[in-house]
């Protein structure tokens, strides 16, 4: 709690991390508000995205290159705050609150990048005056798994756990979601000992709701769901993380994303011209089948990307949801890459077990009989991503 962690050169198919890419510079900081009372998060103006949320994953503010000036406090803190000026008054609805950091680089200055998450300062509102300095934890490399427990009993102890930061009579959305869980013996500040009866039962609804969920998030049946008609390309987010209300009872556009993702922005679906970042998905090639590690394919990216800054494309593995650990620990290819071009200005991509005479550099290495999926990623989309006058083309199977 309060330390930084920083993947300070980027994140490696190593860290089992919901759709992490190896081109932005992440860091996290969680903010345990019981304990230090009102916080601030201060971000300085540089290449910057991110985001302030709560443990419902609700962003409580966003963050860009323009910087931010926060105090975050529970959402039931009594009494007045003499707030500094400058600073927005944030309130989460739970007691542990999430910065989220993603240092951008420019022209290849990683180093700068780093800095952009590292000047950020989150500290207790009481130690305004003398702040205090971050103590950070390098994460590159570092094995690691933060996806949810695949064990149910683990899983229902996890849930059991995070719900103590929960106030039910601060928080009617999570008194709704404590109503469920009472039953089932989950409830803040109350012991989970389920009888093995009840095991049994958690242990099946764990299994099922796995297996529910990735149907959900993988093969969605949202009406507006294709990006490009006629292709394959989905939204990654179905849903805007600014309409808090329906956001919160959408539950099926909730686990298409959540399944796969964390953190949900609301600039993720805003149109800003040149600003903030905007994400595709595909699963399948252009036949219609689900792409298979054990297969070779060609991605056409035509000439000119409608990405100001620059454009990426990671491979996900089915089941983790993390970029595909194969021996070359490479999931991704982006445009700062040294790739071979066309004549026309177009790339081709390449995702199998074995790397094409001559196109070493656009590949991506595949683990045969798992599946896989993409997302790409456009950083400073450009009016062409948002008017559709350039689009991807479908993943075609070679052999």
């Amino acid at each position: 709690m309060g330390d930084l962690v920083i993947w300070e050169d980027f994140l490696d198919p190593k860290g089992i991390i919901l759709t992490g890419n190896d081109t932005t510079v992440y860091g996290m900081i969680f903010l345990d508000l019981d304990a230090n009372g009102p916080m601030v998060v201060d971000v300085p103006p540089s290449p910057f995205l991110g985001s302030v949320l709560d443990l419902w994953q609700v962003p409580l503010a966003g963050i860009d290159a323009n910087g931010a000036k926060f105090v975050v406090v529970p959402a039931d803190f009594p009494g007045e705050l003499d707030m500094p000026d400058g600073y927005t008054l944030l309130r989460s609805r739970t007691s542990v609150a999430v910065f989220f950091a993603r240092g951008l680089v420019i022209e290849g200055d990683v180093e700068g990048a780093v800095k952009t998450v590292t000047n950020s300062k989150v500290y207790p509102l009481s130690q305004i005056n003398n702040p205090p300095e971050l103590t950070v934890h390098l994460a590159t490399g570092v094995d690691m798994d933060t996806i949810s427990p695949m064990d149910p009993q683990v899983y229902w102890e996890r849930v059991a756990e995070v719900m103590n930061f929960v106030d039910p009579e601060a928080d009617q959305d999570a008194s709704l979601m404590i109503s469920l869980l009472e039953p089932l013996g989950v409830a803040p500040g109350q012991a989970f000992a389920p009888d093995e009866r009840q095991k049994q039962i958690l242990s099946d609804a764990a299994h099922f709701g796995w297996i529910m969920a990735q149907t959900i998030s993988y093969a969605p049946r949202f009406d507006n769901i294709i990006y490009y008609p006629g292709t394959r390309w989905e939204w990654v987010l179905e849903l805007d993380p600014s309409l808090q209300e329906r956001f919160w009872r959408d539950l099926e556009a909730r686990t298409n994303y959540y399944f796969q993702a964390s953190m949900a922005q609301p600039a993720m679906k805003e149109k800003k011209i040149g600003a903030g970042s905007q994400y595709l998905r595909s699963a399948r090639d252009a036949a219609g089948v689900w792409l298979d590690g054990t297969n070779t394919y060609k991605l056409n990216v035509p000439a000119n990307p409608p990405a100001e800054l620059f454009w990426s494309i990671t491979l996900y593995d089915v089941e983790t949801r993390s970029q595909v650990l194969a021996p070359s620990n490479n999931a991704a290819l982006s445009s700062y890459d040294d790739l071979r071009y066309n004549e026309d200005g177009s790339v081709d991509l390449y995702f199998g077990p074995k790397a094409p005479d001559g196109y070493e550099n656009n590949w991506v290495e595949t683990l045969p009989g798992r599946g896989w999926w993409v997302w790409f990623r456009f950083y400073s989309p450009a009016e062409a991503f948002f008017d559709k006058s350039w689009q991807l083309t479908d993943f075609e199977r070679l052999q």
